[in-house]
């Protein structure tokens, strides 16, 4: 009895997980990749036909400006940076290795489509914003709803990776696909969760986790994370959203049924950012 009892808990865990979409086989949707800045290219300059004659001087190339010092905060969030791209996998089956990786649970239950979580555990241990020993399996499955009695996310949270004392918590419940993200910005490092908003859709939704990973010169946010776009679940950076340009990233495709359809949508009912109190805006 008892055997079959912790199966039922594990079974009613597994359905409040994050990421995990339960829907019939997917069907291609469009996606919306992170925009890129072309690095622009110094033209070569055409050689000078030089004198047959040897006393003449050759002249020097022209000194290179020294590189910018980096201040300590911005060798963090480059280090935040590159921790994320060990990540990235490109493919269902690539991606199933990285969460087996990341050794977050066991067995069959150990895959990308509910790696979410610990995955944002991992990007943030490895960039040196969470203690080396932080653990990704305190983050699997893991539920903050409030208004579920059987949730206690919030509490995980607090004690085992953002302690009260130096993060603060927004929770806000307007969609994801319509909050002013260039009146208040998103910064490297910080920690969201997604909430699903159920009934708006014939399709089911999902909660998600994922961790603001970068942020170019644009203010455009961007994060490796989890997702199914049609053929399984890969490990892409996503651009989140540009502030420049309403309706463009990752933001505006996960609220917007059109386009996921049996892929599911997050963020409809808002979401909960976690940021800590050296990085909070004034």
């Amino acid at each position: 009895m008892i055997k079959r009892s912790l199966l039922l808990l594990l079974i009613s865990l597994l359905a409040l997980s994050a990421c995990t979409v339960n829907a019939n086989t997917p069907s291609p949707t469009v996606s919306l990749q992170p925009a890129t800045q072309t690095p622009s290219r110094t033209p070569t300059a055409t050689a000078t036909p030089v004198p047959t004659s040897t006393d003449t001087p050759v002249p020097s190339a022209t000194p290179i400006p020294p590189t910018a010092t980096l201040t300590l905060q911005q060798q963090r969030e480059a280090g935040l940076y590159e921790a994320s791209l060990h990540y990235l996998a490109d493919t269902a089956e690539e991606a199933d290795l990285v969460a087996r990786e990341i050794n977050f649970a066991f067995g069959p239950h150990e895959s990308a489509d509910n790696a979410c979580g610990p995955l944002t555990v991992a990007i943030l241990r490895d960039g040196g914003y969470l203690p080396e020993d932080a653990n990704p399996h305190e983050m699997w499955l893991l539920c903050p709803r409030e208004d579920i009695p059987e949730c206690h996310g919030l509490d995980i949270l607090d004690k085992y990776f953002f302690p009260r004392s130096e993060y603060d918590y927004t929770l806000v419940n307007e969609s994801i696909g319509s909050y002013d993200w260039a009146k208040n910005p998103l910064q490297p490092g910080d920690w969201l969760y997604l909430f699903v908003r159920k009934g708006i859709s014939k399709y089911d939704g999902f909660d998600h986790m994922l961790v603001v990973t970068r942020v170019d010169e644009r203010g455009r946010a961007y994060s490796v994370t989890n997702l199914n776009k049609g053929e399984g679940f890969v490990i892409q950076e996503e651009l989140l959203y540009d502030p420049r340009r309403a309706g463009v990233g990752l933001f505006s495709e996960l609220t917007n049924d059109q386009l996921r359809k049996e892929l599911g949508m997050t963020g409809t009912a808002g979401f909960l950012l976690i940021r800590a109190k050296l990085n909070s805006l004034p």
